[in-house]
């Protein structure tokens, strides 16, 4: 079995990194209308890998890593005019969505006791920004015009049992973030999850009427729903609470009790019904609301808080590509570099996932994705150069990076993840 999954990844990164394929590609999209050094394939080769490797400064540090990568003296000024041009963003946009198809694998899944383990797919919704030269605040405003008037936002579904995302979109910081929430038309056996910026009440109303699809998502302080039925932790009710606007019984809301109520909303001519936990946060200083149509019978007030809590598992996603795959604002005034830069980060984080997800499956043990994402400069570079002059040898050099990690890049403590980390639920890694 270990060598079957070797085997794939061998064929997988053959077919991704193909330099007539990727060449082909740039010819496509008009990147490059013929092959002369700098072509589609050195140049998404070594911006992949100088990101991957180790945290750069400036864009110099790419071209250097060009030069050293494919043993050659181009010139700083002519490598420039390439990440200038419009179709350098959409050629790495369309390499990172190759490897979205084709570098995903199944990481993790529920055990058998745990309420959850129905759900084919854990879709955790959210964005991350960061600000950008300010003179690009034409092409990627920001929404804090006063101190960062230039700034893009990364909007991305990530789906939790395979550690991966499932779509990206790049926007300005302005963009709305409901709008990008996935389609639940399309879902099947799926929970969404997303925290209050995604609230949007017509939204939870499709989820509720879609057979098959639930969602756990986080309200806003001003919500005002009608509230039906409201059980406390013990299970008593409190019967003088049925019937009340939200904004009635506010004052009385109680931070030594988990609420389970029920509630009722209205989307323009038709009313719906849906479930709403709300529990006090000491360390915010706040309640905490979370929307869900998740029955009560199956899944109690603890198992709700603690599936919200899983969203945490994209934060430290995003964390892994700023601190590890260069995803940062680099000093530059021109917008396509700036997002091709972007989704090449992005292809680079997304490699090193892969090929911890490979080292779990080959080696049988829990394996880091973060430390995975750290030990970059002692393997991305070895694997490419594989790739590209000695692909007969990717067998040898696939074996020495899963022994290196296997070693280097395991969990901590799964026993600790149990009582209060990401296994609490039954989220287990898979092992074979």
């Amino acid at each position: 079995m270990s060598q079957d999954y070797i085997i794939e990844t061998m064929n997988q990164f053959t077919e991704l990194f193909s330099e007539l394929e990727l060449n082909q590609l740039g010819k496509d999209i008009k990147f490059a209308k013929r092959d002369r050094d700098i072509t589609s394939y050195r140049l998404s080769m070594a911006v992949i890998t100088v990101l991957a490797s180790h945290s750069i400064e400036s864009i110099a540090d790419i071209h250097r890593g060009f030069n050293s990568l494919f043993d050659m003296e181009v010139e700083y000024k002519p490598f420039h005019n390439q990440l200038v041009k419009k179709e350098f963003p959409e050629l790495m946009r369309q390499i990172l969505n190759q490897l979205l198809n084709g570098l995903a694998m199944q990481a993790l899944s529920f055990n058998n006791t745990s309420p959850f383990a129905p759900f084919t797919k854990i879709l955790l919704q959210d964005g991350s920004s960061f600000a950008i030269n300010q003179k690009l605040a034409k092409v990627f405003p920001g929404r804090f015009t006063r101190y960062n008037p230039a700034a893009v936002e990364l909007h991305v579904t990530l789906d939790l049992l395979s550690e991966c995302s499932e779509n990206i979109v790049l926007t300005a910081d302005t963009a709305s973030e409901p709008q990008f929430l996935p389609e639940v038309e399309e879902l099947i056996d799926t929970l969404i999850m997303g925290d209050r910026g995604y609230f949007k009440k017509e939204y939870i109303h499709r989820v509720v009427k879609q057979p098959n699809v639930s969602c756990i998502i986080k309200g806003k302080s001003n919500m005002n729903p009608l509230v039906k039925r409201v059980i406390l932790e013990d299970g008593h009710e409190i019967k003088a609470w049925r019937n009340q606007p939200l904004k009635d019984i506010k004052h009385k809301l109680r931070k030594n009790s988990i609420m389970d109520m029920d509630i009722q909303w209205k989307d323009g001519k038709e009313y719906f019904d849906c479930r709403f936990v709300v529990s006090w946060n000491p360390q915010g200083n706040y309640f905490q609301y979370l929307i869900t149509d998740l029955p009560r019978e199956t899944f109690t007030v603890y198992h709700i808080i603690e599936a919200y809590r899983l969203r945490w598992q994209i934060e430290l996603m995003f964390k892994e590509w700023k601190s590890h795959a260069n995803l940062q604002a680099f000093t530059t005034e021109k917008a396509s570099i700036v997002e091709g830069l972007i989704w090449g980060s992005l292809c680079a984080a997304l490699l090193k996932r892969y090929i911890a997800h490979m080292t779990q499956k080959v080696s049988h043990k829990a394996i880091s994705t973060q430390k995975v994402a750290k030990c970059g400069c002692y393997f991305i570079m070895e694997l490419i150069k594989t790739l590209i002059y000695s692909p007969k040898k990717l067998m040898v050099t696939l074996r020495n990076i899963i022994k290196f990690l296997s070693g280097n890049a395991r969990r901590d403590s799964t026993k600790q993840d149990r009582i209060k980390g990401r296994c609490k639920l039954g989220l287990e890694p898979i092992l074979m």
